[in-house]
């Protein structure tokens, strides 16, 4: 018997609804039962995010007509009897209109399919492989995808994998082309936008290259930029061979800006190495229909993190003075986060799926980010791998020594254990990381830190700032209302009572408009810092009184110092 292939097609047929139709079509299997399965996650964003709801009716047939297919979970249906088919094709239209980077989107414009939010696979076939044929307006005249074309409008693919981890633009966006390491690279621009094409392409390059040069080696026969142009929003996707990237549309002649998005691609950029490639054990093979988990997202993410930043320095866009600016205000954020003394790196890579990507009115009181403290204990990494070895390894070592040693020679992803003993196996001595992944932050923490960065020539200094006051309300502007949208726990304002979701009326019988902070400021430089102040707000449409004394603030204001000449610096910065 022939194997087992499954060809896809998707046909968008009136842009302005906002749906496609998809046909998968199976054919030369052996079962007698089918099972079809919608992905409830896509890779690279944790959280499940139940694509089936965009899915309508379910149909199937075969060469003699309709056959039963039925339900049986929220993202599973089942063929029970294929009545001796050779060939199955499974139908259904599917709502496209999130505009975000990990989920499909059609409008009269284009259309973007991310595929693991409208693509179903075949339980038990993910290994098989096939084609996917797109069918779309013909005044669209351009497709930007990494899969491979066969005819027109028609791409092949090697198994399930591969397919929805190669995303698809169709319309008529620009193209820019550029090489990096030998290797073809395009950015397809989507969407009116201000972009400086010459400029961008020269920077776009550098930034390309200075993150290939981390590893040394490029996997990619090809990469693709996908980048969607907004009235406003952010953020990325990575895939093995390309990223998809949305960015304001005019925040090319934004200076800060547009710095910052040139970061944003060196993150979505590297991850074709770390996370694609240098991976956890837990991230591929994928289970698509519930939550993979790994305590190592900080490696894969805060790692990635660590290096977009580092790579502005390396790639000229930052000077050493700006580079340990941004560091130190990682050390800052870390720090000041009160959930970082009560969630650790491995808690919050584990319980990514429901906290990261679900924030509520308390976390910034119970959990940290793996993205930002991530990146700072990267940071402690790199300097411990260069203080280790006298200069002659630092964090890239590492990086290299994992692609080669667990994607080129094994062709899988690492155990925590493995990991942890692949950089004492760098260092060439053990390094103990349960202090930064297994421990939270405490009163200690800085002296710890500071004990690292001496080793390269490096101080974290504190210089609180004494005209700072704090109530530890964090507000949120709803129409014309200043609304709490936190509050720090231990806080002036927990012991006045104040919640989530109060609106705050006035200060002192002041009104509070967008001035509250200018306000609590003005109070507490009239009075002492023991005064109180009366504060009116409304809570659920009932207006009432509470008194609040604000206090200095209590947040590190951390600087990063340089202690004197020192060679190992300039070997940790690798400029």
């Amino acid at each position: 018997m022939e194997a087992t292939t499954i060809n896809y097609k998707i046909s968008v047929l009136n842009p302005n609804t906002h749906y496609a139709n998809v046909e998968l079509e199976i054919s030369d299997f052996a079962s007698k039962t089918l099972e079809f399965k919608m992905p409830v996650w896509t890779p690279g964003s944790y959280m499940v995010r139940e694509f089936e709801k965009n899915v309508d009716r379910v149909t199937a047939s075969n060469e003699k007509g309709a056959i039963e297919i039925s339900k049986t979970d929220k993202s599973t249906w089942k063929i029970s009897d294929t009545k001796g088919s050779k060939k199955i094709v499974i139908s259904y239209p599917i709502y496209c209109f999130e505009a975000s980077v990990r989920t499909s989107y059609i409008d009269s414009e284009h259309a973007f399919f991310l595929l693991t939010s409208c693509l179903m696979y075949s339980e038990g076939m993910t290994a098989n492989g096939g084609s996917i044929t797109l069918d779309y307006p013909k005044t669209w005249q351009k497709i930007s995808t990494t899969l491979s074309l066969s005819k027109p409008n028609v791409y092949n693919y090697a198994n399930y994998d591969e397919l929805v981890d190669s995303p698809i633009e169709i319309g008529n966006h620009t193209e820019i082309s550029f090489t990096v390491q030998g290797v073809p690279h395009k950015a397809a621009l989507v969407g009116l936008n201000n972009c400086p094409i010459e400029k961008f392409t020269t920077d776009i390059t550098k930034i390309c290259e200075t993150m290939s040069a981390i590893v040394g080696k490029h996997p990619c026969k090809e990469y693709l930029f996908v980048i969607h142009h907004l009235e406003e929003g952010g953020g990325g996707l990575e895939h093995a061979n390309s990223c998809v990237v949305q960015i304001p549309r005019f925040n090319y002649t934004k200076p800060d800006k547009y710095i910052s998005f040139l970061g944003l691609l060196a993150h979505e950029y590297f991850h074709l190495w770390n996370v694609k490639r240098i991976r956890p054990i837990a991230l591929n093979p994928f289970d698509y229909s519930k939550e993979n988990y790994t305590n190592l997202l900080w490696v894969a993410e805060g790692i990635t993190s660590y290096y977009d930043e580092l790579a502005l320095y390396r790639a000229g866009f930052w000077t050493k003075t700006q580079y340990l600016d941004v560091l130190a205000g990682g050390f800052n954020s870390t720090q000041n986060r009160i959930g970082a003394k009560v969630q650790c790196l491995h808690e919050a890579s584990f319980d990514a799926w429901i906290k990261e990507y679900r924030p509520t009115e308390n976390s910034i009181n119970s959990n940290i980010s793996y993205y930002t403290k991530g990146a700072i204990i990267a940071a402690i990494l790199d300097m411990e791998i260069v203080s280790a070895t006298n200069g002659s390894k630092h964090l890239d070592d590492l990086m290299q020594y994992l692609y080669n040693e667990f994607y080129i020679k094994q062709n899988r992803g690492f155990t925590d254990k493995e990991f942890y003993e692949s950089i004492n196996v760098v260092a060439g001595k053990p390094i103990d990381m349960n202090e930064w992944v297994l421990n939270t932050n405490n009163e200690s923490t800085f002296n710890k830190w500071n004990a690292v960065l001496d080793k390269i020539g490096l101080s974290l200094e504190n210089k609180p700032n004494t005209s700072v006051t704090y109530t530890g309300i964090n507000l949120e502007l709803k129409g014309e209302k200043q609304l709490v949208k936190s509050v720090d726990a231990n806080s002036p304002a927990i012991q006045a009572g104040l919640q989530a979701g109060d609106e705050l009326i006035s200060i002192n019988n002041l009104r509070v408009k967008l001035n509250f902070e200018e306000l609590i400021k003005t109070q507490f430089q009239l009075y002492d810092s023991k005064s109180t102040f009366e504060i009116i707000y409304s809570r659920a449409g009932i207006v009432y009184k509470t008194i609040i004394s604000a206090t200095l603030s209590p947040k590190v204001n951390y600087s990063i110092k340089e202690l004197k000449p020192n060679e190992l610096l300039e070997k940790f910065l690798r400029k």
